[in-house]
């Protein structure tokens, strides 16, 4: 079946967009992006220079696509009075397609169900769990001692010694899972860029019961159809998800709901997936995984996230240091989320407004060939009253967007990450939204906080000399909702804004003379950087060419700038 044509429309994933004050609108011409769309506001377009593809942007590199300019002012660091004058205009835009339910698209990932064969074997398999007490499986109590540390939750922990039990509910067999990977500890100069906390891989898992086994799989996205559309089962049949670990069913569970595994060898030997990534491997000549020395180091369960963490050490040619040793050691936090069962409604890329998009293969496309589609990734607002919102109030949405700021940052520049992070509220609130967007400090008595943990958004502060920063997201692969966000601050971001402060300002502002800026000063660098990367990982990527904007006169003129700043939008770099 061809997917339905229609403008934006509220349902239980989306937001309806209400008409501007003065009644405008656009709406999307036909394209093979997508269907027809309308937003609130006009859009204004700007061609921009080059092609951006990443999602992690260096400030060092000028990379953009087409895109909304959108007109948000960076803060004006120079000027010691310090306004933060994010100017939005024409953010309705942004936020609604950012937001709102942008066209409807029902289609199931090539991965996305086991075969009508594989169910079928599954049911008649005599390893349902209320069955496992009568073949032969030991009792519970046999299998895991009393003095084992059990942390219950999406998948119940029990640490018994060196082992590591998992407890998999009946209810997640089948489900889709994200794990997401980082180095949470790592070795001097491991990742050239960055310290522990780097993300290096993320993919859908999902449990198959097989007899007398688990198997853990890896869903594919990559190819998709409708699910009535006779082509969906070839697209299965293409799709056919890899065996990532196969573990023996030691007994049922606790309360029989559900089987155990032992799961320490997934996380403590050489599995390719959760370990170093292989250009590292290559890098440093990592031969193989030392068992000896790779060991289980933490794991944590919550209601819709389980957590583990190993220490993984690498015989190694030419590591990064410490070579004396021959050896890399690693810390790695695996994060396993639970995804909703239904995906957030996917929206398509349009080519003019600027988003972070994704290619995949439609073969239900009525183009008379398997059609290349790009959806863009955005996060999930619901509002608190859809009645309310309709009609034009301001409404807080259900779940807020939350990001924390990292204890680790030097504590004279939190103001101004906070600040960075909420100047972003002007937005959410042109599109409908009060407190969408908030920045919060960890209370020191929270000891459930983690900042490796999948549930918690935050901007981190790394002890690295690159001068730069960066805002990469985690997204649910099937309709690309941005699931939480780690902005990455490297210590030397300060350099860079100080040598960009002196370059551009220095033959007409004595105070950018010095070796150091004032701290006022550089604190307002700091909020624009973080303002910046916040709007990456809302979806948004470089906007250079909003700079064409402003016409060279008015950057001459200190009122005009005072009041405007040098570039109606904060997804450009800041010029003086």
């Amino acid at each position: 079946m061809a997917e339905p044509k229609s403008a934006c429309t509220w349902d239980d994933q989306g937001a309806l967009p209400r008409p501007a004050a003065d009644g405008s609108s656009i709406r999307g011409d036909d394209s093979p992006r997508g269907p027809n769309r309308s937003w609130r506001g006009q859009l204004r377009t700007y061609p921009q220079m080059g092609a951006h593809t990443q999602e992690e942007h260096p400030h060092s590199r000028r990379q953009s696509q087409p895109q909304t300019a959108f007109s948000v002012s960076p803060v004006k660091f120079g000027n010691r009075q310090g306004r933060s004058n994010l100017a939005l205009a024409g953010l309705w835009a942004l936020a609604i397609v950012l937001l709102a339910g942008c066209g409807t698209l029902r289609l199931d990932g090539g991965g996305g169900r086991s075969s009508q064969k594989e169910t079928a074997a599954q049911e008649q398999s005599p390893g349902a769990s209320q069955g496992a007490k009568n073949g032969g499986m030991k009792p519970f109590s046999d299998v895991v001692p009393d003095t084992a540390r059990t942390d219950e939750g999406l998948i119940t922990t029990h640490r018994a010694g060196d082992d590591l039990y998992l407890g998999i509910p009946d209810s997640l067999t089948g489900r889709e899972i994200l794990m997401v990977s980082r180095v949470s500890k790592t070795q001097a100069d491991l990742l050239r860029v960055g310290g522990g906390g780097k993300k290096v891989n993320s993919q859908v898992l999902r449990w198959q019961r097989r007899g007398d086994e688990l198997l853990l799989r890896v869903a594919s996205y990559e190819k998709t159809a409708d699910s009535d559309d006779p082509v969906y089962q070839s697209v299965q049949n293409s799709s056919f998800e890899p065996i990532l670990k196969a573990f023996e069913i030691k007994s049922p569970n606790k309360d029989s709901t559900g089987v155990l595994i032992n799961a320490t060898k997934l996380f403590t030997s050489d599995v390719k997936a959760l370990g170093l990534p292989k250009d590292m491997r290559q890098r440093y000549g990592a031969r193989r995984l030392d068992g000896g020395r790779s060991y289980l180091s933490g794991a944590e369960s919550f209601p819709e996230n389980t957590d583990v963490e190993a220490v993984l050490t690498y015989q190694a040619d030419s590591p990064p240091s410490s070579s004396s040793t021959v050896t890399i050691s690693v810390e790695m936090n695996h994060s396993m989320v639970l995804l909703p069962e239904e995906p957030m409604q996917a929206c398509h890329c349009d080519q003019r407004v600027g988003y972070f998009g994704v290619e995949r293969i439609n073969y239900s496309s009525e183009n008379q060939q398997a059609d290349e589609e790009c959806v863009i990734r955005r996060w999930r607002l619901t509002p608190s009253d859809v009645e309310a919102y309709a009609s034009g109030e301001l409404v807080k949405p259900e779940e807020p967007i939350v990001y924390y700021v990292d204890p680790e940052t030097p504590k004279k520049w939190r103001p101004y990450v906070k600040k960075g992070i909420e100047d972003w509220q002007k937005a959410f609130r042109e599109a409908g939204f009060k407190n969408a967007i908030q920045a919060r400090m960890p209370s020191e008595n929270d000891s459930t906080f983690d900042a490796d943990d999948v549930r918690y958004s935050t901007v981190r502060w790394f002890a690295d000399d690159f001068p730069n920063a960066r805002g990469p997201s985690v997204r649910d692969p099937r309709f690309r909702e941005i699931i939480e966000s780690n902005i990455y601050m490297y210590h030397d971001i300060q350099s860079l804004l100080r040598d960009w402060y002196f370059v551009q300002t220095a033959a007409t502002n004595p105070e950018a003379r010095g070796q150091n800026l004032d701290p006022e000063t550089m604190g307002r660098g700091i909020r624009y950087v973080a303002a910046h990367e916040v709007g990456h990982t809302l979806g948004l990527p470089h906007n250079f060419a909003s700079s064409n904007a402003v016409p060279v006169d008015s950057l001459r003129s200190p009122e005009w700038t005072s009041e405007h700043g040098t570039t109606p939008s904060i997804m450009d770099y800041i010029t003086g």
